[in-house]
């Protein structure tokens, strides 16, 4: 019993499990979480070390290079990179995606272990992260009051963070802005030197004084007391009154040589909103958890905040990236409805029935939500990729049932019972459903193989294959046994001379609907068979207009995540010249914000920012950023590309200021166009060269702001040490180089209590005592005979060096990078800064340069890409090879696929879009949807041939009967594209390129397949003889006997087959023709290997043959019967002849 039969035996069961399907999936909908882009494993480890008052040069010399030699063998390391600055060493790992962290992590920390030693004493022991891409600030909430930042930063610490942070899925929140409350212990130096003290002595006796620990328990009687040694500070003038040492039998007191008290720490940054000087907390939420759920809990948990603080101030959130998902995934909600809905329509036009249309258009959302009901199994998020799978997904998931609906649809139209038409029009399409389906589903696998390869992409990649894959096997399962079902049940007799339609407005629609099926049809007709009777002229012509296609594609925009605006927000970086105070730094960045406010129209949100923050980053001081927030894409009033190109217009203005745009979300991905590394033991020649090629760089106009990641223009001041001199009055460096950073930098000596609040106590010299440079001199270190001033054993020497020094595989490395500007090819801009630097100056043998950047990442994807798509071409064949069990048929497919280039290339140029390396998936996921129709023509035209006709009658009989097919199913798919190539919302233009390749490709090679394959295969294929002619004059030898009646409305058909399928082919022919008669003519037993001849026939001796007498009208249902028995029975040597 075949499949079918089973299924329609069973229908109530079939609904059930369906519905069932439908009602999990809807209901998993709340339990998958909602992303912009998918959870992604980064593949990075850093480490990172503090080598206190240490400059980028001994810190790479002392820390890094030690750490590089032993982390360099962990196994699985791809890349090994550094960056050593001022008091702190980096060292970043990077691994191939895929790879076991957690295994990573152990080999690192195993490394480290045996290295650590051979760190200097000043180092800290190193720190292992794993650097988490998720683990990014989901919103800023600023607070604003009539108060100091400073205040409110203590009350956000104090009242907010920790309400926040109790929030599910927050990770954390930090606050920006303001200084931190501290209790400063202000010291002075001549009174510290006048007691023979410095700031360590001082620190140590606070920290002395300021201690609580358990004594124990005793026991009395029959009581047990806890003993506790209480010691802590409870008041700042406690502090005060703290012994330091004693001199001459008199207490020297803190308050005799400085004072503490409740104070900030000293300004290192500063944040302004909106103009005004505040603060904000940064919300970041824990990896893996749903984006918009925990934004939804925190605006719940900012009112609660809210309520408990002072009436005077208010919370505002001035930035929520979920924003940017809502808009991306609302976008794409849409974009799949609007796609749903056209397929529905051309559906509609060409089924001319509500109910077969229905009947298709219930698979469309049921193969989606089983879709995602398998995505929450899968614990795979709804994201930007998930959604563009699920676009692509409804205009192919309905193929299927298409062609299914058509098959019973046309059992139907003949007189057929609709669970005969359901049974046997399922049946006969089955091998062909499933054999369409693997071929668009096995152009996925060879993604799988190459994932690593193809790193991040391949990563994001992941969640469109899966939702692809997936959607299509649902819609296979849903075509399957779901169609027949509901067409055995609902589908009408849809004749329409036998069942005129009575609705005006519905006759007219359909009348004017089949006049434009019926005349396209006939204009097809007529131009296939001017390309049959002109081959040669006719592949001539594809062929030229592929290659003008070929011709053009160089002069295409191609960039590794394509270009456009569609950006929520405009970062303006300032770099001062190193060393740069805060103040100044300010005033440069307050201009542009001033720039913005008078120029720039329908921002949100003006954020500045100024210094990175902390007590000891004052070198930061000399970098700020301009963070303009804005509304969505369709409301933006100055776009982010309108808004650089204001701002740029200013940058003259600033001459001492190195200024860039910061990445959008395609640098986030792909990182800046242009990418220079030049490298080299030498750093100055490294730093020479580096500077030479931003000269040329910066004269191209297609290149925007140029940064070098590396320069020389750290003020410092060198103490040189003289060893002879400090070792005679028995001073060490190590114990020089602490007091130092004691003095200017200060020092945490202990913590103070109060009302259940922590406070730093920092000792330090008073402001007045350490803002020269020759207040140095003053420091006092502690030798063998006393306390002795820096200047005895030390002088002060002033230069410059680098602000940090970056390492690349264990070699010092500059990076020189800029964005490209203007509509230029990367590869093209390349070429002529290459062009450029040759003819301007030359490099020295001591230095390389190499180029990286977009193109670069480009051409080495390039190679990937070729390789996913042969393996894809393998792949699409060997299935249709094993459909057709024959290599002729599938080549003749095959050579449709290049075609499709020529509409890939047209849309690109004709829509000015650039392609991008997400084209690349759109072009491989064509490889096997262009293929699908060519199946259908030679699928039938085997048959038609198989009946005896000519083959250039067969060919446009073929081109004709199954144009309407191929029509429904390309035009559902490109129509359930379509909305994809019109997302210019923020960062759902990513996958419009996908859409822009499926959409173009498939037009032109569905165009191109309608003529092409019948041309081809008139040529590849040979014309057959008529198998069947001794068969037919046995049965006319036979009906002339007498036996069978003859009638002028009636016809007699023949099938000779194995006798091992005589059983089958009765059934199925009884169900297709109910009143059929027939007679069985059976071999001759005991002849051996002899004819059994039966006039002038002859066929082996195992085979049967079955007669059959049937109305003309009968007859194309034996012909449906037989051509599924040969699908289902390839080998039996099935044939079928009529008189």
């Amino acid at each position: 019993m075949s499949l079918s039969r089973k299924t329609l035996e069973h229908p109530v069961l079939v609904l059930i499990v369906f519905a069932l399907l439908g009602i999990i999936g809807i209901s998993s909908f709340n339990n998958i979480a909602i992303s912009l882009f998918p959870d992604i494993d980064s593949p990075f480890i850093m480490v990172s070390t503090t080598y206190s008052n240490a400059g980028p040069e001994s810190v790479e010399k002392s820390v890094t290079k030690v750490l590089e030699s032993s982390l360099v063998s962990v196994n699985g390391l791809k890349e090994l990179t550094s960056s050593s600055s001022e008091g702190s060493s980096a060292v970043f790992l990077e691994f191939n995606y895929g790879t076991d962290l957690e295994s990573a992590v152990n080999d690192v920390r195993d490394k480290l272990d045996r290295v650590k030693r051979s760190l200097p004493d000043g180092a800290s022991t190193p720190s292992i992260f794993k650097m988490d891409a998720s683990a990014m600030p989901i919103m800023r909430i600023a607070m604003r009051g009539n108060r100091s930042t400073d205040d409110l930063r203590q009350i956000a610490e104090d009242d907010v963070i920790d309400i926040l942070e109790q929030t599910d899925g927050v990770a954390e929140a930090s606050v920006s802005g303001g200084r931190t409350k501290i209790v400063r212990v202000e010291i002075s130096e001549n009174r510290l030197a006048a007691y023979g003290l410095n700031i360590s002595a001082v620190s140590s006796a606070l920290a002395k004084q300021n201690f609580e620990l358990g004594g124990g328990k005793i026991t009395e009687g029959k009581m047990n007391y806890v003993v506790r040694t209480t010691g802590e500070y409870s008041t700042v003038d406690e502090i005060d009154d703290t012994v330091i040492t004693t001199v001459n039998g008199y207490d020297v007191k803190l308050r005799d040589i400085g004072n503490a008290f409740m104070g900030y720490e000293d300004a290192s940054s500063t944040v302004y909103i909106n103009g005004e000087p505040g603060v904000y907390v940064s919300v970041t939420k824990q990896s893996g958890t749903n984006s918009v759920t925990v934004a939804n809990a925190t605006y719940k948990k900012i009112e609660q905040v809210q309520a408990l603080l002072p009436s005077d101030i208010t919370l505002e959130i001035v930035s929520d990236d979920t924003t940017a998902i809502r808009d991306t995934i609302s976008t794409l909600v849409t974009s799949a409805w609007q796609g749903l809905l056209l397929a529905v329509i051309i559906l509609f036009v060409f089924l001319q029935n509500f109910k077969s249309t229905l009947i298709i258009s219930i698979s469309i959302p049921l193969s989606l939500v089983i879709t995602i009901m398998c995505m929450s199994f899968a614990g795979i998020t709804i994201n930007i990729m998930t959604l563009t799978g699920l676009i692509l997904g409804v205009g192919m998931i309905v193929d299927a049932s298409i062609v299914i609906i058509e098959n019973i649809y046309a059992y139907r139209s003949r007189g057929a019972k609709p669970k005969i038409s359901a049974a046997l029009g399922s049946q006969e399409m089955l091998m062909s459903v499933i054999s369409g389906n693997l071929t668009t589903i096995c152009v996925f696998v060879p993604f799988l193989f190459f994932l690593k390869d193809l790193e991040m992409l391949g990563q994001m990649f992941k969640g469109i294959i899966f939702t692809v894959v997936i959607a299509l096997v649902s819609s296979l399962f849903v075509a399957i046994f779901l169609v027949p079902v509901l067409a055995g049940k609902f589908l009408p007799l849809s004749n329409r001379t036998e069942k005129p339609v009575k609705n005006r407005v519905l006759k007219a629609m359909y009348a004017s609907f089949q006049n434009i099926i019926n005349a396209l049809t006939k204009v097809y007709r007529r131009g296939l068979k001017i390309a049959l009777d002109h081959r040669a002229v006719t592949i001539v012509v594809s062929v030229s207009v592929l290659f003008m296609a070929l011709a053009l594609f160089p002069t295409l925009k191609i960039n590794m995540m394509g270009r456009g605006g569609g950006d929520d927000s405009v970062t303006l970086n300032v770099t001062m010249p190193t060393g740069t105070s805060l103040a100044e730094t300010t005033k440069v960045v307050q201009a542009f914000e001033t720039i913005a406010k008078e120029e720039i129209q329908g921002y949100t949100t003006l954020i500045m920012s100024v210094g990175t923050g902390g007590r000891r980053s004052s070198a930061s001081t000399y970098t700020g950023s301009l963070s303009i927030r804005l509304p969505e894409t369709s409301k933006q009033i100055d776009t982010s590309e309108t808004i650089q190109k204001k701002l740029r217009a200013h940058f003259d203005e600033f001459a001492d200021a190195q200024l860039s745009f910061g990445a959008g979300w395609r640098g986030q991905i792909s990182g800046s166009d242009i990418v220079i590394k030049v490298r080299s033991d030498d750093l100055e020649a490294a730093l020479s060269v580096s500077d030479k090629i931003k000269d040329v760089m910066e004269k191209i106009d297609a290149v925007g702001e140029v940064t070098i990641d590396t320069k020389k223009g750290l003020p410092q001041v060198e103490v040189v040490i003289d060893r002879q001199r400090a070792y005679a009055f028995g001073v060490d460096v190590t114990t020089v180089a602490r007091e130092i950073n004691y003095a200017m930098n200060g020092v945490t000596s202990t913590v103070y209590r109060s009302n259940g609040k922590e406070y730093d106590v920092i000792v330090m010299y008073r402001p007045e005592d350490r803002d020269k440079v020759s207040d140095l001199e003053s420091i006092y270190v502690r030798g063998a005979n006393g306390m002795v001033s820096v200047a005895n054993f030390a002088s002060l020497k002033k230069g410059l060096g680098p602000v940090s020094i970056n390492r690349e595989n264990q070699s010092r490395v500059i990076e020189v990078s800029a964005d490209i500007i203007s509509d230029e090819n990367a590869n093209v801009v390349e070429n002529e800064i290459k062009s450029r630097i040759a003819d301007t100056f030359v490099i020295p043998e001591n230095v390389t340069v190499s180029y990286e950047g977009s193109w670069s990442d480009v051409q080495k994807q390039k190679n990937v890409y070729g390789s996913i798509a042969l393996m894809a071409l393998l792949l699409v064949f060997g299935v249709m090879a094993a459909t057709y069990e024959s290599f002729k048929a599938p080549l003749i497919n095959m050579m449709t696929i290049p075609f499709l280039i020529i509409g890939v290339v047209f849309i690109y140029k004709f829509t000015g879009q650039t392609m991008a390396m997400t084209s690349m998936v759109g072009i491989i996921m064509l490889v096997g949807i262009v293929v699908n129709n060519g199946i259908i023509l030679v699928d039938y035209t085997n048959l038609l041939i198989d009946r005896g006709m000519k083959m250039k009658e067969a060919c446009l009989e073929a081109g004709a009967s199954r144009l309407r097919p191929v029509l429904m199913t390309t035009l559902t798919t490109i129509l359930g594209t379509l909305p994809m190539c019109f997302q210019f919302e923020g960062t759902a233009q990513m996958v419009q390129p996908i859409g822009l390749s499926i959409v173009g490709g498939l037009t032109s090679s569905t165009f191109v397949t309608l003529f092409i394959i019948p041309v081809l295969y008139s040529l590849v294929m040979k014309e057959k003889k008529s198998l069947d002619g001794g068969a037919a004059q046995a049965v006319a030898d036979f009906i002339q006997s007498g036996d069978m009646p003859a009638e002028t409305d009636c016809v007699q058909a023949g099938i000779i087959a194995n006798q091992s399928v005589e059983d089958d082919i009765v059934e199925t022919l009884e169900q297709a023709v109910p009143d059929i008669r027939y007679t069985i003519i059976p071999t001759v037993n005991g002849r051996g290997g002899d004819n059994y001849k039966l006039g002038t026939a002859t066929w082996p001796e195992q085979n049967f043959m079955m007669i059959a007498y049937i109305k003309k009208a009968d007859a194309a249902m034996i012909s449906a019967a037989v051509r599924m028995l040969k699908k289902k029975f390839p080998k039996e040597g099935i044939k079928l002849f009529f008189m």
